[in-house]
C-alpha cells in the first residue's frame, strides 16, 4: 500500500449539539477579531491565524452537517432502518439480562459479542439516526425487549 491510500475513513455526522458548540466557537472568535481591530483586545495576536480557525470550523460545519434527506431518500432510509432494527435486535441481550448480570450468567459475554457481530450495523444505524432524527434520535437500546 502506498502512503496516503489508506482506507478512506467514513463519514460521520454531527449531532445538533456538536453543530451549535462550533458556532458558538466560531462567534466568539469573530468577536475577539472586532475586539482587536477597534483597539480593545491585546496587540500581540494574529488576526490571520484567528481567521484561519474560523475557516476551518466553517468547513467542519458544512462537511459534517448531516445533509437534508429528500422523501426518495427518507423512504429508502427508513426501510434501512426497519432492516436494521431487525438485524439488531436478533440475538440483544434483555433488559433482564443486562440488569442483574450476576442472575444471567454469560451475560456480559453475550453482550460483548453481540456488540462485535453488530459494529457496522450498529454504527449505521446511528447514521441514519441522525439523517431522519437530527434533533430526536432513537437510541438502539428502545430495541432490547424487557425478558
Amino acid at each position: 500500500m502506498v502512503r496516503g491510500q489508506g482506507t478512506k475513513k467514513k463519514q460521520e455526522y454531527l449531532s445538533p449539539s456538536e453543530i451549535q458548540h462550533l458556532q458558538e466557537e466560531k462567534r466568539e472568535l469573530e468577536s475577539n477579531i472586532k475586539e482587536i481591530e477597534s483597539g480593545v483586545g491585546g496587540g500581540q495576536v494574529n488576526v490571520a491565524a484567528l481567521q484561519g480557525q474560523i475557516k476551518s470550523l466553517n468547513n467542519a460545519i458544512e462537511e459534517r452537517t448531516a445533509p437534508k434527506p429528500t422523501i426518495i431518500t427518507k423512504d429508502r432510509l427508513a426501510a434501512e432502518e426497519k432492516e436494521l432494527e431487525s438485524a439488531i435486535a436478533e440475538g440483544m441481550p434483555t433488559r433482564d439480562e443486562m440488569r442483574r448480570p450476576t442472575r444471567n450468567p454469560g451475560a456480559v459475554r453475550k453482550h460483548m459479542q453481540w456488540g462485535e457481530r453488530n459494529q457496522q450495523r450498529i454504527e449505521r444505524y446511528v447514521e441514519i439516526q441522525r439523517i431522519l432524527r437530527p434533533l430526536e434520535p432513537k437510541s438502539i437500546d428502545v430495541l432490547r425487549k424487557e425478558k
